[in-house]
C-alpha cells in the first residue's frame, strides 16, 4: 500500500509541460523539459516562460535568464559536473518588473534524476532542489518564500501520477533545523563537516590509494553505501568532466589495502578546491581506524594539499565512530582536527512510496554527493 503526496497523501512521476489550473482555465508555463522556445499557430509574441498566479512576476527559465556574476557562476558550476550537464538540471529565476525593466529576485537550480533508497534495489524518480536563493537582500524572506513555493509546484507536477520523491537542499540553514519543516517538508539529513589540516609525523603507510568504480549495486554493497540514500550515477562512458584544481588527484571512490589485500578503509573525493580537498563516504573496518588516518594523508600529498574536509550525513554511524569517537579507537587526523555543521539541511516530501520505504527514508543517512555541496565552497562569488 502507498501514501501520496507527502508523508500522508498521492501524487507520481514526470509531466511534459507544467500548467496550473486556475478557475477552470490553464495557464501554460516552460516546456518541461527544457525544449527551444515555440511560439503557438497565430499568435507572434507568447513566451516559454509566463506569470504564475501563485508567484508574484514573472518566471524565467534557462536561456532566457540573462548572464550576471551569480549566474555565471552556477552555470560553470553545473556545465563541470556529468549529472548536471546530462541534461536534467534546470535554473529558474523569479523577476519581478520594476521602473519599466525586470528585476531579477530569486534563483533555483533543480534536477531531475532517481535516487536509491536505503537497501532498495529499484530506483525512485526524484525532483532534487539543489539550491534557492533570495537577490534582493532587503525582502530576503519572502523571495525565498516565493520561490520555495515554485519548486513545491515544479515538483508537484513533475512527479504526478506515479511514485517519487521530492528532496530540497537548503544551504545556510538554522541552527535549529527542524524549522525548515514547512507545509509537508520533514527535516531527513543535516550535512557535518569534519576539517583534518596538516599532515600528522606518524609513519607513512606503503600502500597507494587505490581508484575504485562504483558503478553497480554489488560495488556498492561492499563499501557499505547500499545503508544509504544516494543519487544515480551517471555513466557517461568516459572520463569524468569536472574541472578540478589538481592534475595530480582524480576525483572518486579511493580505498586503502591491508597487507593481505582486502579494503580497510575508504573515502569518496568531491573535489580538489584551490585551498582543500573535499571529501564524504568516509569509512573504516573495525580495528583499522588507524589506516584512515594514512588514507587521508595520501590523498593530501597527491593532491598537494593541507586541508581536507570530510562531509557526511550527522545520522551517519561510521563517520561518527571516525570523527566523535572517543579513545583509541579514533583515529589522530592530521595535526589539527575539528567537527562543525556545515550549515546545509536536507528536507523531503515523499510520494506515492509505501510506509515502509518512508521510514526507511526518515531513519536513513544520506551518501553526501558533489551536487549537494553549495556551488560557491571554496570560492568567492560576487552578486
Amino acid at each position: 500500500e502507498s501514501s501520496g503526496p507527502g508523508w500522508t497523501g498521492a501524487a507520481g512521476i514526470c509531466s511534459m509541460q507544467l500548467h496550473v489550473v486556475v478557475r477552470h482555465r490553464t495557464v501554460a508555463f516552460w516546456p518541461w523539459p527544457r525544449r527551444p522556445l515555440q511560439r503557438w499557430p497565430g499568435q507572434s509574441n507568447v513566451r516559454g516562460a509566463t506569470s504564475l498566479p501563485q508567484i508574484p512576476g514573472v518566471v524565467l527559465a534557462n536561456t532566457e535568464i540573462q548572464q550576471d556574476r551569480l549566474v555565471s557562476q552556477v552555470r560553470r558550476w553545473a556545465a563541470s559536473n556529468d549529472r548536471l550537464s546530462s541534461g536534467g538540471f534546470d535554473l529558474l529565476q523569479v523577476a519581478e518588473r520594476a521602473d519599466g525593466r525586470v528585476q531579477p529576485r530569486a534563483l533555483c537550480g533543480l534536477l531531475r534524476t532517481q535516487l536509491y533508497l536505503a537497501h532498495g534495489t529499484e530506483p525512485v524518480p526524484t525532483m532534487v532542489v539543489l539550491f534557492y536563493r533570495s537577490l534582493d537582500f532587503l525582502n530576503r524572506e519572502f523571495w525565498e518564500d516565493q520561490v520555495r513555493r515554485l519548486c513545491d509546484l515544479v515538483a508537484e507536477e513533475f512527479l504526478q501520477g506515479g511514485r517519487g520523491l521530492q528532496v530540497t537542499v537548503h544551504h545556510n540553514a538554522p541552527t535549529w533545523a527542524p524549522s525548515l519543516e514547512v507545509g509537508d517538508h520533514r527535516l531527513l539529513a543535516e550535512i557535518q563537516n569534519l576539517h583534518i589540516f596538516g599532515r600528522s609525523w606518524q609513519r607513512r603507510s606503503c600502500h597507494v590509494p587505490e581508484l575504485v568504480h562504483i558503478n553497480s549495486a554489488d560495488c556498492a554493497s561492499q563499501i557499505g553505501l547500499s545503508s544509504f540514500h544516494r543519487l544515480c550515477r551517471v555513466d557517461s562512458g568516459t572520463q569524468s568532466n569536472r574541472s578540478s584544481h589538481s592534475e595530480r588527484l582524480q576525483c572518486g571512490h579511493y580505498m586503502l589495502r591491508g597487507a593481505c589485500g582486502t579494503a580497510v578503509c575508504g573515502i569518496e573525493v568531491l573535489d580538489v578546491l584551490p585551498l582543500r580537498l573535499l571529501c564524504a563516504s568516509a569509512w573504516a573496518q573495525e580495528g583499522h581506524q588507524g589506516d584512515f588516518s594514512l588514507l587521508v594523508e595520501a590523498l593530501l600529498q597527491q593532491a598537494g594539499r593541507f586541508v581536507c574536509s570530510v562531509l557526511a550525513d550527522s545520522r551517519d554511524e561510521r563517520w561518527q565512530r571516525l570523527c566523535l569517537g572517543s579513545g583509541s579507537a579514533t583515529p589522530r587526523l592530521g595535526l589539527w582536527s575539528k567537527v562543525n555543521r556545515l550549515g546545509v539541511a536536507i528536507t523531503g516530501i515523499p510520494v506515492g512510496l509505501t510506509s515502509e520505504e518512508q521510514a526507511t527514508l526518515a531513519q536513513s543517512p544520506f551518501a553526501i554527493p558533489f551536487e549537494f555541496i553549495p556551488f560557491h565552497t571554496g570560492r568567492f562569488v560576487l552578486v
